[in-house]
């Protein structure tokens, strides 16, 4: 069955023309974007081509859907908008999403026998939207061929930075709660977040002592601090030039109080390029804290690749990261 999202959507593809005879081709669409890897292009040329790319993108099974929180038991609710499908990055077919008012996670199950560990991931988006491929759904495959299931948590956003952190929060025990359920290690739940989900996933790691919010159920007995951590080109955890927005930058290497790093924040594999507009110096001071803290920390800065670039191979130094996060990651892929 259908959920009523991918009812609307397909209906959305059944009522429209077929595609313009002029439909521009992936290798198209790569030269006006400066050669962007065209496995990665997609036509978005026309309103009918946009709506079947994000079909297409959208696609997952509904039955793998978890709702956080009962209702009318959302803490911090900002209202009742449903979720929207952006647009701007389904050229590079990366489906984002905003008006996330009522989160859940989608569960991919690695395969095998026995008890898997977990990460959620993160997907990032300034608190503003949620990278659905690059920084969710592709994360989870390359996570679930390591051996670790995965969890792509859609928090709430637009600007919603607490009610995000209750989501992660929520998330985790849910997991540990219902291991059985998921066939994984409840020892074993970590978080891997990108840019804006690297900002959340440093401060649930460094705020899992506390819930954000009033007990709702048995899941909220269960910790929630992650066991292992991967800020992926993580944002905005510096102290601010303009305290006020994160817009005119950054000054020095302190963290911001809200990350409060002690010896019990988990382990972490930390990455980010000389030429992010996040700076290099973000993934520096973080590791430069845990470390002080007497928390393992692995750190990885490359000579370039910018932000934003997930998993894809893009002719970068940053394209080496996965391969050096996996072999970071196996010890907790063993029992």
């Amino acid at each position: 069955m259908k959920s009523s999202i991918q009812a609307q959507l397909l209906a959305a593809v059944c009522a429209v023309a077929p595609l313009a005879a002029f439909a521009k081709t992936p290798e198209e669409v790569s030269k006006e974007y400066d050669n962007y890897p065209v496995r990665y292009c997609a036509d978005t040329e026309s309103a009918e081509a946009r709506q079947t790319l994000i079909a297409e993108l959208w696609e997952h099974d509904p039955a793998a859907e978890t709702k956080l929180w009962p209702e009318g038991k959302i803490p911090l609710k900002a209202n009742d908008n449903p979720i929207k499908f952006l647009e701007y990055g389904l050229w590079s077919r990366n489906l984002t999403v905003t008006d996330v008012n009522d989160p859940f996670f989608t569960f991919f199950p690695a395969k095998g026998e026995g008890p898997k560990p977990v990460a959620v991931i993160l997907p990032g988006g300034g608190y503003r939207s949620l990278g659905w491929n690059k920084e969710g759904t592709e994360i989870a495959e390359w996570l679930n061929s390591l051996g670790f299931s995965a969890a792509v948590l859609l928090y709430r956003a637009p600007d919603q930075r607490d009610a995000a952190l209750c989501d992660i929060q929520r998330t985790i025990g849910i997991l540990r709660r219902d291991a059985s359920k998921y066939a994984i290690d409840p020892g074993r739940v970590g978080v891997i977040g990108f840019s804006a989900g690297a900002n959340l996933a440093i401060r649930v790691s460094t705020n899992w002592r506390t819930r954000l919010y009033a007990r709702v159920d048995d899941a909220d007995d269960y910790s929630c601090r992650p066991d292992f951590q991967l800020p992926i080109y993580p944002w905005d955890i510096r102290t601010r030039k303009d305290p006020s927005t994160p817009q005119k930058g950054w000054t020095g290497l302190d963290l911001r109080p809200e990350y409060p790093v002690d010896a019990e924040t988990p382990p972490a594999f930390i990455a980010q390029s000389l030429d992010d507009f996040c700076e290099a110096e973000t993934a520096v001071a973080y590791d430069q804290r845990l470390r002080r803290a007497g928390v393992s920390s692995t750190m990885r800065i490359y000579l370039d690749g910018g932000h934003g670039y997930g998993l894809r191979r893009l002719g970068h130094a940053t394209d080496t990261w996965p391969y050096e996060a996996a072999s970071w990651l196996a010890p907790f892929a063993r029992p």
